[in-house]
């Protein structure tokens, strides 16, 4: 009976050995090229938006933070849901900082619009053309106005018409100010009007935008911060509780009534973030 139970762990032991021989490096190939594909889809983004990063710091960065996190997580948590909280954080870093080397480039290029649509009223009123307009704005003016003005540039030396240019400007830099500048340019190519005179026009108004938009911000911004000291206060006040008296919450959570009321604080406190937040947004 003994060399039976010795003779199906051996066969066990060698199964499990051979299918992770085979699946082990099988499970790595799909995970590299996953990660692969996903830093290429980053470096295309970042290219589009002349952002030029080095792809093995890239790939890197989507390889190398989820290991750690996992890792930190693990010997924090010492559990496998903690470390596998750690993996996805992981793998949400690299995402979120080329969102937000994105959505910094977008911002700066929305505030350089004024200056901009200033330099081509000034260039037409001096009696030069759109294009040469442009070319002045491109020389006069630092990234990223100047690239993607620059890009309108060669793409018309391309042959590719400059309203197709501008709505490709469009596609890649979606905004309100943009689209005034653009649809002025347009209708005024179209129609023959007066095109410095629409230019100083939509100066003033996105001037005037910009101006409330600031108020707004101001205003608003009371609110945000009462919205997050309400948030962190009751996890603070929890943390200090059991800092000074460790089994102060134990009577609720060996009962179930008490369980009850922390998921409900819980709900509640999420609830309440929310709504904050959502009290707090004002569009204009």
């Amino acid at each position: 009976m003994l060399v039976l139970q010795g003779l199906i762990f051996i066969f066990i032991f060698v199964s499990v050995t051979l299918a992770c021989f085979q699946l082990v490096p099988m499970a790595f190939d799909k995970f590299y090229s996953w990660r692969v594909r996903g830093v290429e889809t980053q470096r295309t983004r970042l290219k589009e938006m002349f952002l030029d990063l080095d792809p093995q710091k890239l790939f890197l960065l989507n390889v190398g933070s989820p290991a750690l996190l996992c890792g930190i997580a693990l010997l924090i948590t010492k559990s496998v849901i903690g470390a596998l909280i750690g993996l996805a954080v992981g793998f949400a870093i690299p995402a979120l900082i080329v969102k937000n080397l994105i959505l910094a480039r977008k911002s700066k290029f929305q505030s350089q619009i004024t200056d901009g649509l200033m330099i081509l009223s000034s260039c037409l009123k001096g009696g030069l053309s759109l294009l040469q307009s442009i070319e002045a704005l491109v020389e006069e003016l630092p990234p990223p106005l100047s690239q993607e003005f620059g890009l309108i540039l060669r793409e018309n030396k391309m042959g590719i018409s400059l309203e197709e240019s501008f709505e490709n400007l469009n596609k890649r830099m979606p905004s309100e100010e943009l689209n005034l500048l653009t649809t002025s340019i347009l209708v005024a190519r179209e129609t023959g009007g007066d095109i410095t005179l629409l230019f100083d026009r939509l100066v003033d108004t996105i001037r005037a935008k910009i101006k409330i938009n600031d108020n707004v911000k101001t205003l608003s911004m009371q609110g945000k911060i009462q919205g997050v000291v309400m948030s962190m206060l009751p996890i603070a006040f929890a943390i200090l509780v059991v800092s000074f008296q460790p089994n102060y919450f134990d009577i609720m959570l060996s009962n179930a009534t008490g369980r009850g009321l922390m998921i409900y604080a819980l709900i509640s406190e999420v609830m309440g973030i929310f709504l904050i937040k959502s009290f707090s947004r004002v569009n204009v």
